[in-house]
């Protein structure tokens, strides 16, 4: 017990403990304009937003990890109605993109995700919140990583008919209306 207790206290004492702790760097696109795609009707505008957590600093050429996305998909009020006179009352699906990297691999990381059944309001936006899992990229020379979001944004969607009962299966493909859709700020490699 002596030597053990001796030895955690000369390494607590030189510092040869666990290596240095990593500071965390949440990013986040700004609200990103959209045209999306649904089915018998002109592509409508949406907003989306995007949020991710990594690590600050990483080192050059090691592997880190991204947690935390988070799409927002808000629809207008003009988008939603246009679902409630349609006579839809839930929705939920999925969703896939990429999120792109410079100066780290890979150069785009595909992400994906699911929300679950939701209630159509009769007024205001209708909001998707589509978490999706992490994802691992290796950090390339000295110098910031800069992340963005992909194009386009996927979703397959399931409306739910009330007069019916029943789900309605559509995709929607949305492309940015902005050139802009990266995430800020960036992280250092140091």
């Amino acid at each position: 017990m002596r030597t053990g207790t001796a030895l955690a206290a000369a390494l607590l004492a030189t510092g040869l403990t666990a290596g240095p702790a990593h500071a965390a760097t949440t990013a986040r696109t700004g609200t990103l304009n959209h045209s999306c795609t649904y089915p018998g009707v002109a592509p409508l505008t949406s907003t989306l937003a995007g949020s991710l957590t990594a690590p600050d600093p990483v080192a050059a050429g090691s592997s880190f990890t991204v947690t935390g996305i988070h799409l927002s998909h808000v629809m207008s009020p003009a988008v939603r109605s246009l679902f409630v006179a349609a006579g839809y009352d839930r929705v939920q699906g999925s969703f896939a993109a990429t999120i792109t990297a410079t100066n780290a691999s890979p150069a785009a990381a595909p992400i994906s995700g699911s929300f679950p059944d939701q209630s159509i309001t009769a007024a205001g936006s209708l909001t998707l919140s589509e978490p999706a899992a992490d994802v691992t990229f290796t950090a390339g020379t000295p110098g910031s990583i800069v992340f963005a979001l992909g194009t386009p944004i996927t979703e397959s969607l399931q409306f739910h008919k009330k007069t019916t009962d029943t789900w309605v299966p559509m995709q929607s493909v949305c492309t940015p209306r902005v050139t802009d859709t990266t995430f800020q700020p960036g992280i250092t490699v140091s």
